[in-house]
């Protein structure tokens, strides 16, 4: 995949809460705000669990207000219908983690990618979740449904947006 041809990327729960992590403290305004421009310019997608999800574990943090600010700005679904929801649950019914007290987004990042996919766009799930655990992840998801994924630290670094090294880096 060329990730210059990508026209939506569809970011997981996983990618934003890790981005705090990867970029720096005094990094993180311009890039959440770049992120911003991006959700303006139609060019990311977020279901309405990853902004649930991101909001309930990394509230107060930038990720965590970043997503519920961002909701209004959205220029994708923020609801694909549980048709694509049986899609995925019926090719990879493990992506969904039943250990999870609440609702899991995973399955609906998936779905979101599909209804993208069916209107005729070029998607990419971004994700820091590619380690199978006690379900499948996005990653081993998106390759079975056949949907592009990348690794939050690259697609951050395709934007442009300065990381911190550290160990795993991808770029």
């Amino acid at each position: 995949m060329n990730l210059d041809d990508v026209e939506v990327w569809i970011v997981d729960s996983s990618a934003l809460i890790e981005a705090k992590t990867i970029v720096s403290v005094s990094n993180q305004w311009d890039a959440f705000k770049y992120l911003e421009q991006m959700v303006v310019d139609g060019l990311i997608a977020l279901p309405r669990q990853v902004i649930r999800e991101v909001s309930e574990i990394a509230h107060p943090d930038l990720p965590g207000a970043w997503a519920p600010g961002v909701r209004g700005l959205l220029q994708h679904p923020l609801d694909t219908g549980f048709d694509y929801l049986r899609r995925v649950t019926s090719v990879v019914p493990d992506v969904v983690d039943v250990n999870k007290p609440t609702e899991d987004a995973d399955p609906w990042v998936l779905a979101l990618a599909l209804l993208l996919e069916d209107e005729g766009h070029t998607v990419c799930v971004v994700t820091k979740d590619y380690v199978d655990r006690t379900s499948i992840s996005v990653a081993t998801a998106c390759d079975t449904l056949g949907i592009d994924w990348c690794p939050i630290r690259l697609f951050l670094h395709h934007c442009g947006i300065p990381l911190l090294k550290g160990k795993g880096d991808e770029t």
